[in-house]
């Protein structure tokens, strides 16, 4: 059961801004959308949006039902995919409506958050945001589509810059501005006492990030919406103001979940990489687990997946010899998502743990959708690679020496 409390002051409506727009808590679905366009398309953009994921609603309640019955990579996934063709939906109906109703330039921005089996599943598009407050620390888990932060990810601007900037409300992405729109998707492990924000511009671009965390963690998820409001409004209000606050019920696995999240953070892909970013790389990681005995990848077989040792041991083995050991934090297996020839060796459970893998083919999919992003994996992954390329180098080097 979730605890839920929903805000929206209309603010002094900047230029060509319309009210935003929170909307189906009774359904499990909780979606902010901020209108923008003229003569009040900001608006229909908006209810546009809502709407269309009032309809996808039922589609998908059911892939949650099933995600709750078999947490897999795949029914996880499907969750993602019923929640970005809500998006595509709403995008669609907005550029076609714009084009009939001659609203040129009506779009919205959107944030839309489903849960379950101590799962967050997020979708994202624009400038809208959605934190998690986790033990009293604010975690932002969007990362804005706008022409800012894009300087900013490049480097070319500094965040105290970015904040100044007249740019600053530049969306680079926005629902409706093409008959398509690729939103940002991810999925978080919910840890009890977890409190998820989502809102609208009006308040993350006035209040500070130690206010939201403050009135976003009060115990009562009314006086919190209303506290975060009220903290915008005494800001001048320049914009519209919605905020959702949700507390959702915690999944089974989660001191498992949370020790998993640390891990994570300590691995060589994810050093330092942003929160939000460690978020969306997750989406296209598999979990395993093995007991004694498993043979986790077998020498011959052609399989392209990197695995990284979430906790546990197990063996590397060749021809019946073990050549070393592998335990929580270890990785092998880089090379494959690069090379289509067979397995060297078999990695063989010596005790019960689990793993997570990323696929070559899933690793593509995501560069293409995120290059950016994908693209700073690859470069992880190069460098890895190199590492051990050298280290072999070096062990040949010492061979070659020791013979002459």
């Amino acid at each position: 059961m979730h605890r839920v409390a929903a805000r929206t002051d209309p603010g002094k409506k900047r230029q060509h801004n319309e009210d935003a727009m929170a909307a189906l808590p009774e359904q499990g679905i909780y979606v902010v959308a901020d209108g923008v366009g003229g003569r009040a398309a900001g608006e229909v953009a908006a209810a546009i949006c809502v709407d269309a994921f009032r309809v996808a609603a039922p589609t998908i309640a059911e892939r949650v039902s099933h995600f709750n019955a078999s947490p897999s990579l795949e029914a996880r996934n499907s969750v993602l995919i019923a929640m970005d063709d809500a998006c595509q939906t709403a995008s669609r109906r907005i550029y076609e409506t714009a084009e009939i109703e001659a609203k040129a330039g009506m779009t919205t921005t959107l944030v839309a958050a489903v849960f379950g089996s101590g799962t967050a599943f997020l979708c994202h598009v624009g400038d809208s945001r959605a934190y998690l407050v986790r033990d009293g620390r604010l975690h932002q888990l969007t990362e804005d589509h706008s022409m800012v932060n894009e300087l900013v990810r490049s480097g070319k601007m500094t965040l105290v810059e970015a904040r100044a900037s007249r740019h600053r409300h530049v969306i680079t992405r926005a629902v409706g501005l093409y008959p398509t729109v690729q939103p940002s998707l991810a999925a978080v492990d919910v840890s009890n006492g977890d409190r998820y924000v989502l809102c609208s511009d009006g308040l993350s671009d006035v209040v500070a990030e130690d206010l939201i965390a403050e009135h976003g963690s009060h115990s009562s998820v009314d006086a919190g919406a209303e506290a975060l409001i009220q903290a915008a409004l005494d800001r001048g209000g320049p914009d519209n103001v919605t905020v959702v606050l949700i507390d959702p019920s915690g999944g089974e696995r989660i001191d498992e979940a949370a020790s998993r999240a640390k891990l994570l953070e300590s691995l060589f892909l994810f050093k330092d990489m942003p929160y939000t970013q460690r978020l969306q790389v997750s989406r296209i990681m598999q979990e395993h687990y093995f007991a004694p005995g498993d043979e986790i990848l077998t020498a011959g077989t052609i399989e392209r997946s990197m695995y990284v040792m979430l906790d546990g041991e197990a063996a590397v083995e060749r021809d019946g010899v073990e050549l070393a050991k592998l335990s929580a934090g270890d990785h092998f297996g880089e090379i494959s998502l690069v090379d289509h020839g067979p397995r060297s060796a078999t990695i063989r459970a010596t005790s019960f743990g689990s793993a997570i893998s990323v696929s070559a083919d899933d690793l593509e999919g995501f560069c293409r959708e995120e290059p950016t992003l994908g693209n700073a994996l690859l470069w992880k992954l190069l460098n890895v690679m190199g590492q051990r390329l050298r280290r072999t180098n070096e062990r040949l080097a010492g061979v070659q020496g020791g013979v002459r």
